[in-house]
């Protein structure tokens, strides 16, 4: 079967938080800016220069953002970032603002066995809601610290979610998850909409040198 064949069978959807000066920073971070750097009438071409923190909007945090010696994200190997996908539907257990415990996960059907090497997509529908709203930080539910340790003890190559890895300083989960080497995709969207299985995850962030993790375009391909 040619690769075009293939491709047609599929349909992809896309995960990403659209990006621009309104989208919402994790608090204390900046929020986005661009700044017109050429322009047609000038020069002849359009350009222009971006400053955000590398953990606003959808993107992948490597081991190095709470790992000491942990590994960044141009080192991580690229198969990682484009695996099998099983999601979660946690929309009737998450409240703004509260905690979804792993007997959540497990009302929810997380088995060990099929999430082991694949991406973990958690779906609440929270950032469809709120991803344009403060409110994105401040009554987000996010995951408890039981949840975070059983999810790294499977070792899946990654975990996606709608909602906060932690709540808190000193940000637990997020040193259990990266300490074991579970990569972190944060503020994705449209999550209800995945069938619970049969789609592949294509989450590749931008290969910045010794950082700590990158923004993404995060697709998935369903139907293969």
């Amino acid at each position: 079967m040619l690769w075009g064949e293939v491709y047609k069978m599929g349909r992809n959807m896309d995960l990403t938080m659209p990006f621009s000066e309104r989208t919402i920073p994790v608090p204390g971070h900046p929020r986005p800016r661009f700044e017109p750097l050429t322009s047609l009438e000038q020069d002849g071409v359009r350009n222009t220069t971006m400053t955000c923190s590398i953990h606003t909007g959808t993107h992948v945090d490597a081991p190095s953002h709470f790992i000491e010696d942990g590994a960044t994200i141009d080192e991580i190997p690229i198969e990682r970032f484009h695996r099998p996908g099983v999601r979660l539907d946690l929309r009737e257990m998450a409240q703004p603002g509260e905690p979804i415990t792993l007997e959540h996960l497990n009302e929810a059907g997380f088995d060990p066995s099929e999430s082991r090497d694949a991406i973990l997509m958690l779906a609440t529908g929270w950032t469809d809601r709120a991803w344009e709203s403060e409110k994105l930080y401040e009554m987000n539910p996010y995951l408890a610290q039981d949840a975070a340790e059983a999810i790294a003890e499977v070792s899946p190559s990654a975990i996606g979610l709608d909602f906060a890895v932690d709540d808190t300083k000193p940000w637990p989960n997020h040193t259990i998850l990266l300490g074991t080497g579970v990569l972190l995709i944060e503020n994705l969207m449209r999550l209800p909409e995945l069938p619970r299985d049969g789609f592949e995850v294509m989450a590749f962030p931008l290969r910045l040198v010794g950082e700590n993790g990158g923004p993404a375009r995060v697709v998935v391909e369903l139907g293969r």
